[in-house]
């Protein structure tokens, strides 16, 4: 039986698109907008976002993140952080045990790779051994 410190026995991440639109102004590119939900103690595996620019944006709860292998921060109501393309997120969880958190993720990122056979599965590229 899984310990409550084994990541793989956390609940993880619920993704919803809200968004999708080709960048006319950016050939090739696109923004998608999805909403980020962890239920009370969920995670992420460590990821990559597909060469895509990422901007969350907490609108509940507590973000622990963490980046490049830099010491997570907490991120709170109201607050935002950037990862750049080819960021490797480390780390992000719900910082609370008991309460949920909820964020807007805004992705700016090749067509291509949104037209692929992975689809939006591809805007999350979770490291070796997690799934």
């Amino acid at each position: 039986m899984a310990s409550s410190t084994d990541k793989n026995a956390r609940p993880r991440e619920d993704l919803k698109v809200l968004y999708d639109y080709e960048l006319t102004n950016a050939p090739g590119k696109s923004i998608v907008g999805l909403e980020l939900y962890y239920k009370p103690n969920g995670t992420s595996p460590p990821h990559r976002h597909a060469g895509a620019t990422a901007v969350a944006y907490v609108v509940e709860g507590e973000l622990l993140s963490g980046m490049n292998g830099n010491p997570p921060q907490v991120y709170t109501a109201g607050q935002k952080f950037v990862e750049r393309p080819g960021c490797h997120h480390t780390v992000s969880d719900n910082n609370s045990s008991t309460k949920p958190m909820k964020a807007i993720v805004v992705l700016v990122v090749d067509t291509a790779v949104l037209k692929s056979e992975k689809g939006y599965a591809a805007l999350m590229e979770v490291d070796d051994g997690w799934e």
